[in-house]
């Protein structure tokens, strides 16, 4: 898959889709660089108090997705009660789980993992790493989920990192000039008798 680039604004609109549950408009940003939040009708004065200081504070930068290996190392270091608070969000909050309700890219893959998860007899180690590389797909689709969430804003693993005009690592190119065009001689082959 292709590394995505995303606007500062787009971002932060995932941010607060994913912290207040409400899909917000996002402007800006101004003269000041500050992003405006446009709310719903239906969001309280609690929803709306959290989604502006979240946006008084926002970078004015461009973010690009991350590696979805970078992000999955720092899943595994992560401290075994946090990963069980993500896989109890993501993996069994809910019926149909998050995880399976997601559209981003990386869907079919997510969906392999999970249909693994549920039907595929396995030890529970192979069932964690099995949730742990869903939860990478998942997490570089929607980069914003794990950047402080309301289930434990202490945990900050987000999916993107400042872009800044040119893709970071990128993967690394084949050396083409050793590969056949097609025009060289070809061996002489024997006739078999």
């Amino acid at each position: 898959m292709a590394r995505t680039i995303y606007s500062a604004a787009s971002i932060l609109q995932q941010k607060l889709a994913d912290d207040l549950g409400l899909e917000c408009g996002i402007s800006g940003p101004d003269a000041d660089g500050k992003f405006t939040v446009h709310y719903p009708p239906d969001a309280t004065p609690d929803q709306i108090a959290q989604g502006d200081a979240i946006a008084a504070t926002w970078p004015n930068t461009d973010y690009i997705t991350r590696l979805c290996w970078d992000i999955l190392q720092d899943l595994q270091q992560m401290q075994p009660e946090w990963q069980q608070q993500i896989f109890n969000d993501l993996w069994a909050a809910q019926w149909p789980p998050k995880i399976a309700q997601t559209e981003g890219a990386n869907f079919p893959g997510i969906w392999s993992l999970y249909c693994t998860w549920v039907t595929v007899t396995t030890t529970p180690a192979e069932a964690d790493q099995a949730r742990l590389y869903g939860t990478a797909l998942y997490i570089q689709d929607w980069p914003a989920y794990l950047m402080n969430p309301t289930f434990n804003p202490q945990i900050y693993l987000p999916g993107v990192e400042p872009y800044s005009g040119k893709e970071p690592r990128a993967a690394p190119q084949a050396n083409l000039s050793k590969l056949r065009t097609g025009s060289e001689t070809k061996p002489k082959t024997r006739k078999r008798k």
